[in-house]
């Protein structure tokens, strides 16, 4: 059995790491650690500091279970574009012998609403449940799931670039 940390509580996230291990390596079993880590980057990251704190989560989960098999990040920013911000997640993972690599969400918009909210210092978290009256909506479907109509939550949001950075792991001698 493969040991995973996983750099977050959240249930999305979690469920992310779950279902990406399991697409990405059918025949192992794997048991998951999900531990509360620290980003370095404010609540809400903006641009580059999303990419940071995955990285930095990464490197604190590493430091606290060294003796794991895979440790898997995910942080969730907002990216100014223009007059308009919009939201894109990083996924990094790294393996035991040290192989590291990210990939990241597509972009998507905010309704204007939110994008006010969050100009006025809530984070989008926040910012998602006014907009939508809905209740810890980041532990949930996410922003996403509200924009979609259901189609799309944070888990299937989150999933596709999880499983596109643990595949390079999974074939890293292709990319070297």
């Amino acid at each position: 059995m493969k040991k995973v940390i996983i750099a977050s509580e959240n249930p999305a996230k979690i469920k992310v790491a779950e279902k990406a291990f399991a697409s990405v390596y059918p025949e192992e079993t794997f048991e998951f650690i999900a531990i509360k880590s620290d980003s370095g980057v404010p609540d809400q990251p903006m641009g580059e500091e999303t990419r940071l704190g995955a990285n930095n989560r990464l490197k604190f989960i590493k430091e606290k279970h060294p003796d794991a098999d895979f440790w898997i990040s995910q942080e969730g920013g907002l990216f100014k574009d223009g007059n308009r911000l919009s939201n894109r997640a990083c996924i990094a993972v790294c393996d035991k012998e040290g192989c590291l690599t990210e990939a990241s969400t597509s972009n998507f918009y905010l309704p204007k609403k939110v994008e006010e909210y969050v100009k006025e210092g809530l984070e989008l978290g926040h910012a998602n449940d006014k907009f939508f009256d809905a209740v810890n909506s980041k532990q949930g479907v996410g922003v996403i799931g509200y924009l979609t109509d259901g189609i799309y939550d944070r888990t299937e949001y989150y999933l596709q670039p999880a499983i596109i950075a643990l595949s390079e792991i999974k074939h890293k001698d292709w990319f070297n």
